[in-house]
């Protein structure tokens, strides 16, 4: 999957990231969006949208899962529930 801020306040650097419950950011096995890299890291749904965060390029699972997990990014919900 890839991503990017859209928020003024970060670098709109595209990154690529997954979407996993095996991570201690994980509540109660909810998914969360990890961004892999030197500063990734697990991001929360408000976290990412503070940032802005727009899917780039994701999966329909990869995109089902963010939105089970409570994510609200741009570019997710106008193709979530399109088939693969």
């Amino acid at each position: 999957m890839k991503v990017r801020p859209t928020s003024p306040l970060f670098e709109p650097v595209e990154c690529e990231a997954v979407v996993t419950t095996q991570h201690p950011r994980s509540c109660f096995g909810q998914p969360v969006l990890v961004l892999l890299g030197p500063e990734g890291g697990a991001v929360g749904p408000l976290e990412a949208e503070f940032a802005g965060y727009e899917i780039i390029e994701a999966t329909p699972e990869e995109r089902r899962c963010l939105l089970a997990g409570g994510y609200h990014l741009k570019g997710l919900e106008n193709r979530a529930s399109q088939p693969a």
